[in-house]
């Protein structure tokens, strides 16, 4: 009876230590407790956390219990708040006049591996002193670690002068409008892999124009519009490959056709309605859809009945909610066989739609 109660204990614990490999945080020091010396004034991030540095010539803030009257954990400049957990975050400037920005970089444990769906989490609060409260952020992925000599927002079009190749953002979801300066809230987003990933900048990287925000119901005495956050406890944990691969052709099994058919049965449209979810939730994707037919019937009609399976797929998914410019469609006729198998089984399985997730082109 011993044994086999180890024995359990034993498979207990190896799925324990599975789980917590697969959902172990890959930023470094995403909590901001590993620090190389105490803060004592403002702006002086990069030399006081370890792993952790501003990108920019933006003047983002460390905060800890162990710092000075300023630069303390609850109380500092910026008002007042307890750490989301343990002794120390950050602070910096989501928003503010002439575009001036504050951001914070961290680096992985290793690189995003490719294909693979990812989860970012961070933790927020605003300031007391801010007079503007965000509705979204986001962060930055990039393939190395990068100063830029500027303090103003890092939209695409400076990323592209700086020489970054390799970069995407991402959309911080959030449930309502950051204005809790009391609690922490949490701001979130899964996003598939390209694989380069090894760096990640949060901030606000839109300009003010383009900015959501809401200005808060504060003193006369506040007039100018600048919206500052605590940030503590970020992370990127993995959750599991993803269930459509970019730029990858896949097939829906239940999305087969009847010879000289191109309706959708019940089965196949509960399949496309799982497209739909995934599209909704990563609206940087569009779809590309490829008709196909078997090798019965003539080119011109082949092509002709090919082209109506696609279109009627398209169709289905636009009457779902998906926006037209999101989806693309073709027909090849028999040209492009899954199976060269002239048997009927063979020929069951080319008469079928292929789909390719890709990335808008202006994604960055």
């Amino acid at each position: 009876m011993m044994v086999r109660e180890i024995q359990i204990f034993s498979v207990i614990l190896f799925f324990i230590q599975v789980f917590c490999a697969h959902a172990q945080n890959l930023v470094i020091n995403g909590g901001f407790e590993q620090y190389i010396s105490c803060p004592q004034e403002m702006s002086n991030l990069s030399k006081d956390v370890k792993s952790i540095t501003a990108p920019t010539k933006g003047t983002t803030d460390y905060f800890n219990k162990c710092g000075s009257l300023e630069m303390g954990v609850p109380k500092n400049f910026k008002g007042e708040q307890k750490a989301f957990e343990g002794d120390a975050y950050a602070g910096l400037h989501f928003y503010a006049p002439n575009e001036y920005r504050e951001y914070l970089q961290f680096e992985f444990k290793e690189p995003l591996k490719k294909g693979k769906l990812y989860r970012v989490s961070i933790r927020v609060s605003l300031a007391e002193e801010s007079v503007v409260a965000m509705q979204e952020m986001s962060a930055l992925f990039v393939s190395g670690s990068f100063k830029a000599e500027i303090n103003q927002n890092l939209s695409p079009r400076r990323m592209e002068r700086f020489n970054v190749e390799k970069y995407s953002y991402v959309k911080l979801e959030t449930k309502d409008v950051l204005f809790d300066s009391e609690n922490w809230a949490e701001v979130t987003s899964e996003f598939v892999a390209k694989g380069y990933e090894k760096y990640m900048v949060i901030g606000n990287f839109k300009n003010n124009k383009t900015s959501r925000k809401i200005r808060l119901e504060v003193e006369e005495n506040k007039p100018v519009e600048m919206s500052y956050y605590f940030i503590d406890e970020v992370s990127v944990t993995y959750l599991r490959d993803a269930q459509y691969e970019l730029d990858k052709p896949f097939v829906l099994n239940q999305l087969l056709f009847e010879f000289d058919e191109f309706n959708l049965t019940e089965e196949g449209k509960r399949d496309i309605r799982k497209i739909y979810s995934h599209l909704r939730k990563h609206p940087k994707l569009k779809l590309t859809i490829n008709g196909h037919t078997d090798d019965l019937g003539t080119d011109p009609y082949n092509k002709y009945l090919s082209s109506r399976r696609a279109w009627t797929v398209a169709k289905y998914l636009h009457e779902l909610g998906l926006d037209k410019k999101r989806i693309s469609w073709e027909g090849h006729g028999e040209n492009m066989p899954a199976i060269k198998d002239i048997t009927e089984k063979g020929r069951e399985k080319n008469r079928r739609v292929e789909f390719v997730m890709t990335e808008f082109e202006d994604d960055h």
